[in-house]
């Protein structure tokens, strides 16, 4: 699973190589870590890429494919390979576990320089429930003629909000995502478009709050659909919300990265699930 967090695209240009006069303790060979991790799956969403001028108003870094990336759990070390040419590597083997409160350390090496970086599980989501877990389509009207199908499309849309809750007592950060369980595709609309339809995955900016609401209507297919709400950890969080720093400002964004620029961070959910089906 390429994850949900690369989907938060302020994260790629808080990083960025300074000119010398700006910040001359960024060193040559520098490089930027997206590292995270997540509590009951696979360790594949680690990423290193270059640096990029301050100047650019993009993101405009190379993926870094061939830098030597080490996960350590417990003291055991734990070697990562290249995904492929998007900077991004995993760890090909079943046996380590991502856990509550488990310790993980990074280390990164590339031309000369090495970086490390520490991060802990956080505790999974409580609490999640959804308003609602099946929404039925009705089927459209198409003899009746156009207004009457508006009219039932328009009161299907009102009535496919589907709120999501949890606990939030320490008003913690917490974001969610909503994808298909089904790879295949059993479309809602009319056959026309389905050269347009591609598998549903939804991801949520970070919230303080304790629910989300989104709308099942908009969902492209008849499916069954995760919904996992994520809590946030304390080093994402402190990112998170450094994203609105003027550009002017030569502040590095908060970075537990020793060594290089980044972020190394986990995260734990707890998972529901809805269904889309049709109304016959």
């Amino acid at each position: 699973m390429n994850k949900y967090i690369i989907y938060l695209s302020f994260l790629s240009l808080l990083f960025f190589s300074c000119e010398e006069e700006n910040l001359n303790n960024v060193a040559e060979n520098q490089f930027v870590v997206e590292a995270f991790i997540y509590a009951g799956e696979p360790i594949d969403d680690i990423r290193i890429k270059s640096t990029f001028p301050l100047s650019s108003e993009e993101d405009i870094s190379s993926p870094i494919n061939d830098a030597t990336v080490t996960i350590i759990k417990d003291g055991q070390r734990y070697p990562l390979i290249s995904s492929g040419s998007d900077g991004l590597y995993h760890y090909p083997n079943d046996d380590v576990t991502v856990a509550t409160n488990d310790v993980f350390q990074l280390e990164v090496e590339h031309n000369g320089l090495t970086a490390t970086a520490e991060t802990t599980v956080p505790t999974p989501t409580r609490g999640l429930s959804l308003s609602q877990d099946s929404l039925k389509v009705p089927q459209l009207p198409f003899s009746a003629g156009r207004d009457s199908i508006v009219a039932v499309i328009g009161a299907f849309m009102r009535g496919s909000a589907v709120r999501a809750t949890w606990d939030n007592p320490e008003e913690d950060f917490y974001f969610m995502v909503v994808e298909s369980v089904s790879d295949t595709i059993d479309p809602i609309f009319p056959a026309q478009v389905i050269d347009a339809l591609a598998r549903f995955r939804f991801v949520s900016e970070p919230t303080e709050d304790d629910a989300i609401v989104f709308l099942g209507g908009a969902l492209v297919s008849f499916d069954t659909y995760s919904v996992k709400v994520y809590h946030i950890n304390q080093e994402y969080t402190a990112l998170y919300e450094n994203r609105n720093q003027d550009s002017r400002d030569l502040n590095e964004p908060p970075s537990n990265v020793q060594n290089a620029l980044g972020v190394f961070s986990a995260f734990n959910s707890q998972e529901a699930f809805f269904e889309v089906v049709p109304d016959r």
